[in-house]
């Protein structure tokens, strides 16, 4: 089960710039027959970050650099949280409840995390290891969406947001850019506060290691069109990220 936990990208790149996707896909595996929810559950913001998996990996193809995409929804286990946390495998996201996630005992928990957690993280690690083997300064950089509402929450106006624990670099050289695109409203840590939430890989393999990181949070809207949202944001984003 481990060796389908994640996609990898350019396995032997050896481009200091290592790409991450953890909410790239809304599948479940079979066994699990969908959490308990419906089908069109899967459609929609609760399952995956929608036009993330396609943008991660045409910039990897851009750059010929590495990138990461778990292959397993965030519904079944969310590979951008740390294991302690609550919403590692959410009971309900966004009001909807997934019965499949109530009342795990100790032992899914565990399998969860062996099976599809822990090999995406190891994975990541073990690639930023054979960077600095090779003498090279590894920079990570996570690729996210948001939904533009919340059910009962404020509709929230960026196209995009850079996040980040501590400013880096790379999400200086981000937001700049970003911020002087003409049509695009690009904040620091919004719609989420990475500094308050202290998680995810950025985090994580990044910012904890001393690496040079950073996280995009896209609004899924500009992906109602795939192609044309996926050619959008590489132009917006390949200046910075070369």
């Amino acid at each position: 089960m481990s060796a389908n936990s994640y996609t990898v990208i350019n396995p032997d790149s050896v481009s200091p710039l290592v790409l991450t996707c953890e909410h790239a896909s809304a599948k479940i595996p079979a066994a699990y027959n969908n959490l308990g929810l419906p089908d069109s559950a899967f459609q929609t913001h609760i399952a995956r970050d929608f036009g993330c998996a396609e943008l991660t990996a045409a910039l990897a193809g851009a750059l010929n650099c590495t990138a990461f995409l778990g292959n397993w929804s965030r519904l079944l286990i969310d590979l951008n949280r740390r294991e302690e946390e609550a919403e590692l495998i959410v009971q309900t996201s966004d009001g909807i409840a997934v019965p499949g996630n109530r009342n795990l005992n100790a032992e899914e928990k565990e399998y969860r995390l062996s099976s599809f957690y822990r090999p995406y993280h190891q994975a990541i690690e073990d690639k930023l290891t054979a960077l600095r083997q090779l003498n090279k300064k590894p920079r990570l950089f996570s690729i996210h969406a948001f939904t533009p509402q919340l059910q009962g929450g404020k509709f929230r106006p960026w196209n995009a947001g850079i996040l980040f624990l501590e400013p880096t670099p790379l999400s200086r050289s981000l937001l700049a850019r970003l911020s002087a695109l003409p049509g695009l409203k690009t904040e620091a840590n919004q719609p989420y506060d990475l500094r308050q939430y202290k998680t995810g890989s950025s985090v994580i393999h990044g910012a904890e290691n001393h690496l040079d990181n950073a996280l995009i949070e896209i609004r899924d809207s500009e992906f109602a069109d795939i192609e044309q949202g996926v050619k959008n944001w590489c132009s917006y984003l390949l200046p910075a990220l070369r």
